[in-house]
């Protein structure tokens, strides 16, 4: 640290004394070990990239938008709140080894709801900047309906009361992880009006809602809003941002998962679907039934990873009950797709970040997939819990191994040939001694004997 005994405070002055860099009356400086010309030009550098970072950093941005009306929602009845049923025997057993405790969820998606089964919900960022109100942050107000489904099915608590497994007495509602908690980000809504050049769920704040969730301290992050453009895999890994967003997720032990996408207008056969194109996110396809998977869904990006994708009933955006489906201008608008199926892999990965704390973001999709049925890929929490890692699948490792160099084996192997020398003029010499046995005694023989070989 350079000393500014004497100095006068200094405000944006970029050169003191002594080669220091005086920032915003910051009595410290960095010491430049360049020659003059140099100094200068590494100066200015230095200054750019801290205001880059300053305008990089991921934060709420109020965007210039227009917020629209929200749907209604269809308020369902508590006791339509039922679980698929292979789901809920999977997790009546898995909930025994863990519930999530502990482990932070980011759900990037339309925002999430207060409701009073989700007591460890936390506002982490909103980029949308509409459907807000003075007392509520607009991460925590979910105008499409959507986020509130999501983080249900990743995290809501059982009815107080009621145990586990189901008891009868009330609503059978369960998350996959219902201790676990929920950091939401609003990253997209289908109900505003922005102009051509806003960065309202694009590509650009996807990449800014995976810092901010990283930076909120999010163990499991879930998007189950994803982008669908025709593009290769090739050219969907050019786009850096995300990339490096992804990157960062995996060097920092965090598991990312993502909706696999459903076939339709906006998302025809051969598109690719952002951010489940990444070798290092757990793209979900949807499971029809308990034995096929269903018609609408996109294939994912590694083998098949499925989970149940219709929802009768979740907890409901507005109040504190259930909701069956919103109802839009267009009609009644079901809690179905892919976005639902990925919440429950989300929340089997919190489950085992819970039960495997120590374990590498490859190590957890490694039991996913080792748990899996291989022919429809149905997740199942409890096997997920209680399998070995057996990685056979095309799963990216996280770093690349050394060769190891091979011993030094030159002494062993000359002794080795020393030894077979030896061994070979001894049996040469016992063949020539009984040679000359043999032609002594054939002296004695007549002239016709022969020796057999």
């Amino acid at each position: 640290m350079c000393g500014l005994k004497g100095w006068n405070h200094c405000v944006l002055q970029l050169v003191c004394h002594s080669h220091c860099i005086c920032w915003m009356y910051l009595e410290c400086c960095a010491v430049l070990i360049l020659d003059s010309v140099d100094k200068m030009r590494r100066l200015i550098a230095v200054s750019l990239a801290a205001l880059f970072m300053l305008a990089s950093t991921p934060a709420t941005r109020a965007q210039e938008v227009e917020a629209l009306a929200c749907p209604e929602v269809a308020i369902a009845d508590p006791s339509s709140a039922v679980l698929d049923e292979h789901l809920s025997q999977s997790l009546s057993q898995a909930h025994q080894l863990a519930t999530g405790a502990g482990v932070m969820v980011a759900v990037i998606d339309t925002g999430v709801s207060l409701h009073p089964r989700l007591p460890h919900l936390i506002p982490g960022g909103d980029f949308v900047g509409a459907h807000q109100s003075p007392d509520v942050p607009g991460e925590l107000i979910d105008c499409d309906g959507h986020g509130t489904i999501v983080a249900g099915i990743i995290a809501s608590q059982g009815n107080p009361g009621t145990g586990w497994p189901y008891d009868g007495s009330s609503d059978p509602y369960i998350g996959v992880a219902p201790d676990s908690g929920i950091i939401s980000i609003k990253q997209t809504s289908s109900y505003v009006r922005t102009r051509e050049d806003s960065n309202v769920g694009t590509l650009s704040t996807l990449a800014e809602s995976i810092h901010r969730a990283l930076d909120s301290g999010a163990h499991v992050i879930n998007i189950s809003v994803v982008s669908c453009l025709p593009q290769s895999p090739d050219e969907a890994a050019s786009f850096q941002p995300l990339t490096d967003a992804l990157n960062r997720a995996e060097l920092q032990g965090v598991i990312v998962v993502a909706a696999a996408g459903n076939l339709g207008q906006d998302c025809p056969v051969g598109s690719t679907v952002y951010p489940a194109h990444s070798d290092t996110v757990l793209s979900v396809s949807a499971r029809f039934d308990s034995h096929t998977l269903a018609e609408y869904s996109m294939p994912g990006n590694q083998q098949i990873l499925s989970a149940p994708s219709h929802i009768q009933a979740g907890l409901s955006p507005r109040g504190d009950g259930f909701a069956s489906h919103m109802i839009t201008t267009a009609g009644e608008s079901p809690f179905e797709g892919t976005s639902f199926a990925a919440p429950v892999v989300s929340a089997t990965a919190a489950l085992l970040r819970q039960h495997f704390p120590f374990a590498t973001p490859y190590e957890i999709r490694a039991r996913i997939f080792n748990s899996i049925d291989p022919a429809r890929g149905a997740i199942d929490p409890y096997l997920a819990l209680t399998q070995e890692i057996y990685p056979t699948t095309p799963l990216v490792h996280e770093i690349a191994l050394s060769v190891p160099t091979p011993p030094d084996d030159s002494p062993r192997e000359r002794g080795i040939l020393v030894t077979a020398i030896i061994v070979g003029l001894l049996a040469v010499l016992a063949v020539l001694m009984g040679l000359r046995r043999i032609h002594h005694h054939s002296a004695f023989q007549k002239a016709s004997s022969s020796v057999i070989t």
